[in-house]
């Protein structure tokens, strides 16, 4: 539980300074009359209440607190206006006092609200100069009639992408479609030529941007509740800084070539950008090339996803209303003709259509917010104080759903605009999707033109059907929160889990047994369940089925790893084969190498004489313990055999005392290592902190670098001997060495010293915990015990060793090796995965960069496929054929496909014969009078689950 301090502390000192700040407040307050709303906690204030949805959190608020409610989110003070009533007095009565933006921090990079029309101050020059060019260039009515024929064309480039997709009986992205039309329209009128293939499925990065744009300057964001942490950039702008610094600079680009073509030939097209380059010219102290780019930006960003949404969203809707979408289609029929497009002039003869655009509108507003404004000074609203800093908050959304103004608000009713004279253009405050005011959309009257076209030329040129065998009723209606309000498309679904709590997610639900928190969770939400772990998506894999899509099925996608941050260090990551990505060729090296030198069958059968001493040597040690009637760490015992036997192979020496209880310090820095892999750590949550490091990673390094101190002592020895005229190649190192020798720019000694370093980690701690495991299952069971005991007696003869020839002639030793690999898999969740690209898994989509954890404790105790799965009971693998070489994925410890652990071929050999030859060798009885049933069967969780307690058995003579 100790990553949890680090924010504990962070809190007790935000509860401070709040505290300070609440006394301020109080006394500057005191004479104020603040509207109401709902009591802060301290610290958070209202963030808790937000959700993943706030239009819809704050709407339900509202029906609580009235049309003006007043929240604390973080340390900003919020207005909430949810009114028709209200938004008129502040909109329109008001409008110079809420002029001013609430600029989120991700707007402030490389100070773009210093150049953009949408932040900059309404009361500014500048505002009103790029406001005059909006208005006079791109949106007057002489420059939209003047471009109809450019609309009309693109309207025309829709449908035959349309028919083309009907042709091959292919679904039609809507959305996709209605933005790339919207960005060829806006990149015509703009620069003179399109930026997407009107009959590909092209575009979708540019709408990725865009999109990524929206939602990052729309979402929750820790530094415009807390500012002061803008400093740590907690929730990572880099990513905005990604598409903000992608589009600036196609941009720029263009800028530049139109300019390099206006020096060329001295000609100057009619489109905006010659304009706005010609008024650069002219009034240089007005407009500058900054201007230029930022503008071009604006228009994109409101121009195409803003339409895309609403076109799409009446789809939608029409699709899930069958008879609305007929009586719609008859119209269009009788005013067109069947099949024809239609035109902007016809707008007017299809009334029904304005009533479906306007019942969209309505349900599903572009910005549910509109943009946040800001006040600079107290202002008096209704009675009110909206006290100076204020963000308000416009939900249009919630107006547009307000009971008191509309019939059956949540029914999708376009007969309900039949006689009504509402209209979207900022008169009517209960319908106010563009906003009203001085602020209200420059697009307005693109829009208006467009977005009936768009959608009455789809229905009159074509039937739809919902792509699939989905119900009307049951098609997917979320929503995609951001300062604009996306559908999210079909199959575009992520998959279900526990709502996550502002600034942690769901951190608070992990525990310290996360196997055992996220099976219980799993139970509740599903076999492929989301968490959101600080900043972290993570997705959790809960059933031999999805584990199969996952490690088979589509094994390449999910073959990437999610590294720990610890793992990094000192570059570890870039040279260890257990963390490389699959794809990498040092991947393959590295692999190639480990099969051929090490794990294949040749290597393992020529070195079968080593492993049968270094079981000799366990089975001496423990025989000194019985003579002096000491207990024996069964965990350390087995873990100083794998040690020496490893350690033997690679380096032709023991690591230590084969009949002492030596290795310890060994142990000790092995277990640590796993534990601080696979232990919770605040950076892998929150990246940004790693400039702190939270949690220490000196702990790590210390094991980190005495291991490679160690094993490039080794090395460094090792080529000192090799300069001796008669020294002989034997061992891997030597194979290593040479290698490098070969294929410098193939392995170094970095990647030598990292691949011991892998080795040693993942061959011994796994193996001497599943014995460790064996032995306490059979110490508790004390009939289990005698059966394989007997059996053993039956087949090598009492107090005889085992050979790895003798595992396929005891099958019930081999069923008790499976029951306790199913009960105490060595690694719970194996190595985390991640996705680098978005992953389509059954039906549900993965997004990029998410953790993926196949959680095999939770699939080894599924009760829809093992019976009595909490029993150990090792007769239900007696007539299966169920296996662990990760082709049975009930049963998966080694992991499976290409990411499968590469010492597997050496553990189903050396497992068997330790834990078989132990229980042939002695009688074994717990440490001190503790009775079966009463043995601790507590795990310490890391990479590894091992016991948190070591397990101590005094052996017998038989």
């Amino acid at each position: 539980m100790d990553y949890y301090c680090i924010p504990l502390a962070l809190l007790f000192a935000w509860t401070l300074f709040q505290g300070l700040n609440l006394l301020v407040a109080l006394t500057s307050n005191r004479s104020k009359k603040l509207p109401p709303g709902p009591f802060p906690l301290s610290i958070i204030g209202n963030l808790h209440l937000l959700g993943i949805q706030p239009h819809r959190s704050l709407a339900k608020l509202a029906d609580s607190h009235g049309p003006i409610m007043h929240l604390k989110l973080g340390q900003i003070t919020t207005v909430v206006i949810s009114s028709s009533d209200m938004a008129k007095q502040m909109l329109q009565k008001q409008d110079l006092a809420f002029s001013s933006r609430s600029i989120p921090d991700t707007v402030q990079v490389d100070n773009f609200h210093m150049f953009s029309v949408v932040w900059l101050p309404a009361s500014g020059p500048q505002w009103r100069t790029l406001r005059k060019i909006l208005n006079s260039h791109i949106f007057s009515v002489n420059k939209l009639d003047a471009t109809q024929h450019l609309r009309y064309k693109k309207m025309e480039e829709l449908v035959v992408y349309c028919k083309r997709s009907s042709q091959m009986g292919e679904a039609v992205d809507i959305g996709g479609a209605i933005f790339r039309t919207m960005l060829n329209l806006l990149s015509n009128t703009l620069i003179s030529k399109d930026l997407a293939d009107p009959y590909e499925n092209s575009g979708k990065e540019f709408k990725d941007l865009v999109e990524g744009l929206m939602i990052d300057m729309g979402k929750p964001n820790w530094v415009d509740y807390f500012p002061v942490l803008k400093l740590l950039d907690p929730q990572g702008l880099r990513r905005y800084n990604s598409h903000f610094g992608k589009l600036l600079k196609f941009f720029n680009g263009l800028i530049n070539e139109r300019m390099d073509l206006r020096k060329m030939n001295g000609q100057k097209s009619s489109d905006v950008l010659d304009t706005l380059l010609t008024a650069t010219e002219d009034n240089p102290q007005d407009i500058d090339r900054k201007h230029i780019a930022t503008i071009l930006l604006d228009l994109f960003n409101a121009g195409t996803d803003t339409s895309s949404n609403v076109v799409e969203w009446a789809m939608t809707e029409l699709l899930r209303s069958p008879d609305i979408m007929k009586k719609v289609q008859a119209e269009l029929v009788q005013v067109l003709g069947e099949g024809n497009l239609m035109e902007e002039t016809d707008v007017a003869r299809l009334p029904y259509l304005q009533c479906i655009i306007k019942e969209t509108y309505r349900m599903h507003p572009p910005a549910p917010f509109l943009v946040p404004r800001k006040v600079e000074q107290d202002v008096e609203l209704c009675g009110y104080t909206v006290p100076k800093g204020s963000k308000v908050l416009i939900n249009v959304w919630a107006i547009g759903r307000d009971s008191t103004l509309w019939e059956d608000p949540l029914v999708f009713n376009p007969d309900r605009f039949k006689d009504s004279k509402l209209d979207v253009r900022g008169q009517d405050f209960e319908l106010i999707p563009f906003g009203a005011g001085r602020r209200i959309c420059p697009g307005l009257p693109l829009a208006i033109r467009m977005v009936p076209v768009l959608l009455g030329t789809m229905l009159n040129t074509f039937k739809w059907k919902i792509e699939g065998d989905i119900a009307p009723n049951d098609m997917d209606m979320q929503e995609k929160f951001g300062l604009t309000l996306a559908k999210l498309r079909p199959l575009r679904a992520v998959p279900p889990g526990p709502f996550p709590l502002p600034i942690i997610g769901n951190l608070h639900l992990l525990g310290n047994q996360p196997h055992k928190s996220l099976a219980k969770l799993a139970d509740s939400h599903g076999a492929v369940m989301r968490l959101k772990l600080g900043q972290i998506t993570t997705v959790v894999i809960s059933s031999s089925d999805m584990a199969k899509q996952v490690l088979q099925k589509q094994d390449s996608a999910f073959s990437s790893r999610s590294i720990p941050d610890i793992v990094k260090e000192e570059n570890f990551h870039m040279f260890s084969v257990g963390w490389l990505p699959a794809s990498h060729p040092q991947w393959r090296i590295f692999r190639k190498f480990m099969t051929s030198h090490i794990f294949s069958i040749n290597k393992l059968d020529a070195s079968h004489h080593l492993r049968y001493k270094k079981l000799e040597e366990l089975v001496g040690y423990c025989k000194k313990s019985s003579q002096i009637g000491e207990a024996v760490d069964i965990g350390g015992a087995v873990f100083r055999t794998m040690l020496n036997l490893l350690s033997n192979t690679l380096f032709s020496k023991d690591l230590a005392d084969p009949y002492e209880n030596s290795g310890k310090e060994f142990k000790e820095l092995m277990e640590g290592m796993m534990k601080e892999m696979g232990k919770p750590k605040l950076v892998d949550y929150f990246p940004v902190l790693k400039i702190v490091h939270p949690q220490g990673l000196s702990r790590y390094n210390s094991h980190l670098g005495k291991l490679l101190k160690l094993f490039n002592g080794f090395i460094n020895e090792r080529l000192e001997i090799r300069k001796s005229p008669s020294y002989q190649n034997t061992d891997v190192l030597d194979a290593l060495i040479t290698s490098s020798e070969q294929n410098p720019q193939e392995i170094n000694h970095m990647h030598i010293a990292t691949l011991c370093l892998d080795l040693f980690d993942a061959g011994t701690d796994t193996s001497s915990n599943i014995v460790e495991w064996a032995m306490t299952e059979l110490l508790r069971s004390p009939d289990i015990m005698k059966r394989v005991q007997a059996e053993l007696v039956q087949v090598l003869g009492e107090g005889n060793l085992m050979e790895e020839t003798d595992v396929a002639r005891l099958p019930y030793l081999q069923c008790i090796i499976k029951e306790t690999y199913r009960m105490h898999p060595p690694a719970p969740f194996l190595v985390p995965r991640g996705v680098e690209q978005d992953v389509e898994l059954c039906g549900y989509t993965v997004p990029k960069d998410s953790k993926v954890l196949i959680n095999v404790w939770a699939i080894g105790r599924d009760s829809t496929f093992w019976k009595d799965p909490l029993v150990f009971n090792p007769d239900r693998f007696m007539d299966s054929k169920l296996d662990v070489r990760g082709q049975n994925f009930e049963l998966i410890p080694f992991g499976a496909g290409r990411r499968i652990c590469p010492g597997l071929p050496l553990a189903i050999r050396m497992v068997p014969v330790m834990l078989g030859s132990l229980l042939n060798t002695f009688k074994w009885k717990i440490e001190g009078d503790i009775a079966p049933n009463d043995l601790d069967m507590q795990e310490k969780f890391g990479l590894t689950l091992t016991r948190l307690h070591p397990l101590r058995a005094v052996p017998l003579p038989l």
